[in-house]
């Protein structure tokens, strides 16, 4: 049951009425508050206040002020005039818990009145932006609009000047030679043929003037331009700041190559050849130099980009030193080699589905791995991966059992 407060202090003035309500301890966030023009209610814990007050107030002049000790409020009367009780005394319990329900009913409708006047206000105030909106846009577009019409009428009338131009050129043309061919005439006596030629060399001049003023310039030659580029070694762009850190990351790598046995640069013009660079990873292969291995494999396909073998040899290389990453993709780069499929390279493409399952299944892809593996299997069942079949689905068994062992565990748990 709620402890219904009693000790609270009010007084009043001909046109308001204060009431102070203690808190009790109780946060001051912990109170709710209710109002309305005749009825006020406060509730934070287990203590509980409301009143149903003997005459209305204005709420919109009101004020509810909640402090750390206790609540505050202040009401402004309708009426000037001094109350002789806070609240209505005339009323049995029964007639004052209807007016309570009664009272707060009306509020309640109230606020939903308020709250939908707001709401079609807030909806009339986006219509009218809205309209103000799309008259704006009309009124941007009609602009532009009249632009482009202005434009394309301007447009317009530098064409028709243009052809007028070339009309008048076509017309003056003919005269021009007319007048050359009377100068070429010898009929004539030297006096008359030099005023001729006089007044044939004006009219030339006057002539060429006026076609020179109208004449259009000839379009420009057009020309391809081929730009080279110096070839560098990184991929980024060179910069002179850092040209001391990739000189010396250079030489660290030529000296690291030829620690391993292979440089390409020390190579004599005829053992650049792909069967010999084949040869020499194969050797270097066989004495464990796998890092010159794949330096000599890898300089191999530079040189010949479609010579199958070499992608197989160093697909070889590099799942004995752990790259299977590149193996799958010296693999599949020889399987796409190999098409056609047929009965000639079908030991080949066995050879590289059972490399990349076996990469496939290192890398955790049990499934794809094994599938490989069959596949190979299936190309030339007595290649060398039966036995690692075998022994990568023993593997995936125990994986699964050692799922399903913890899936009941957390199951049960």
């Amino acid at each position: 049951m709620p402890i219904i407060i009693q000790d609270l202090t009010w007084k009043q003035t001909e046109d308001r009425v204060v009431i102070q309500v203690p808190l009790h301890g109780v946060p001051q966030t912990r109170v709710d508050l209710f109002t309305s023009p005749r009825y006020i209610k406060a509730s934070f814990e287990s203590f509980f206040f409301d009143a149903v007050l003997r005459e209305e107030v204005d709420v919109s002049q009101s004020t509810c002020t909640k402090s750390p000790t206790c609540i505050l409020f202040d009401l402004k009367k309708c009426s000037q005039n001094t109350w002789e009780t806070l609240e209505v005394t005339d009323l049995t319990k029964k007639e004052k818990n209807a007016l309570k329900q009664k009272l707060i009913e009306e509020e309640h409708e109230r606020i939903k009145k308020r709250d939908e006047e707001r709401k079609s206000k807030k909806a009339e105030l986006k219509r009218v932006a809205i309209n103000e909106q799309i008259e704006l846009d009309t009124r941007v577009r009609t602009e532009i609009e009249e632009i482009k019409k202005a434009e394309e009428t301007r447009a317009l009338g530098d064409l028709e000047n243009w052809k007028s131009s070339m009309e008048q050129t076509r017309k003056i043309k003919p005269k021009i030679v007319e007048l050359e061919e009377q100068s070429k005439q010898p009929d004539k006596p030297p006096k008359v043929m030099l005023q001729e030629k006089e007044k044939s060399g004006k009219n030339k001049r006057n002539n060429l003037k006026e076609v020179t003023k109208v004449a259009l310039p000839k379009p420009r030659n057009t020309r391809a331009l081929q730009i080279l580029f110096t070839p560098r070694e990184f991929p980024t762009p060179s910069r002179e700041s850092r040209l001391d850190e990739e000189n010396d990351f250079l030489a660290k790598q030529a000296e690291a190559r030829r620690s391993a046995g292979f440089v390409d640069a020390d190579l004599r013009p005829e053992e650049k050849n792909p069967q010999y660079l084949l040869a020499k990873g194969k050797q270097f292969l066989k004495a464990q130099n796998y890092l010159g291995a794949i330096s000599a494999l890898s300089f191999g396909i530079k040189l010949a980009p479609k010579f199958i073998d070499l992608y197989i040899a160093r697909s070889e290389v590099q799942i004995i030193v752990g790259n299977y990453n590149r193996a799958i993709e010296d693999c599949t780069e020889a399987l796409n080699l190999l098409k056609p499929a047929l009965p000639v390279n079908k030991e080949d493409r066995a050879l590289c589905l059972g490399r990349r399952g076996e990469a496939l299944f290192k890398l955790g892809f049990l499934k794809q791995g094994i599938s490989e593996l069959e596949a190979s299997n299936k190309l030339n069942k007595c290649n060398e991966f039966e036995k690692l079949l075998a022994e990568f689905k023993a593997e995936m068994a125990e994986a699964e059992l050692k799922q399903e062992e913890n899936f009941n565990k957390k199951v049960e748990s």
